[in-house]
C-alpha cells in the first residue's frame, strides 16, 4: 500500500483559502454624509453621540468592526463611531471603527470628538 505525503495536501488547502482571507480585510466605505462621532451612551432606542441624544428610526443598523449587523437592542459599545441620520434626524447606521479607520478618519483631516466628562452627585 502507498503512502500519501500529507503536506501537499496541506499546501493545496491552504492556498484555496488565502483568497478568502484577503476578502475579509477590504477597507469599508463610508457614506459621504457619515460623521464621526463619540458614542457615550446607549439605552435603546436611544443613543447618545458627542452629548446629543438620537433615536434610532425604523430600519436603522449598528455594524461592527467586522461589518456585520449587530442588533441594536444587544449594542453595548462605548467609543468611536461613524454614524449617518435619516431624513427626520434619526439614527440610519452607526458603523463601529476599527483603530485603523480612526487613523484613516484623523489623516482625512477630521476631528475627533473628545469624550464628555460625566459629574456623578450622590
Amino acid at each position: 500500500m502507498r503512502k500519501i505525503p500529507i503536506m501537499p495536501w496541506l499546501l493545496a488547502i491552504l492556498l484555496m483559502a488565502l483568497p478568502q482571507f484577503a476578502l475579509g480585510q477590504q477597507a469599508r466605505n463610508f457614506p459621504v454624509d457619515s460623521k464621526l462621532g463619540n458614542l457615550t451612551a446607549v439605552s435603546f432606542p436611544v443613543f447618545t453621540i458627542n452629548g446629543v441624544q438620537y433615536q434610532m428610526g425604523a430600519g436603522g443598523q449598528i455594524r461592527g468592526i467586522d461589518n456585520l449587523i449587530i442588533l441594536p437592542s444587544t449594542a453595548n459599545y462605548i467609543g468611536l463611531v461613524r454614524y449617518q441620520l435619516d431624513i427626520m434626524g434619526n439614527l440610519h447606521r452607526i458603523w463601529i471603527l476599527t483603530p485603523d479607520e480612526v487613523k484613516a478618519a484623523e489623516n482625512e483631516g477630521q476631528q475627533i470628538p473628545a469624550p464628555k466628562k460625566r459629574f456623578f452627585f450622590f
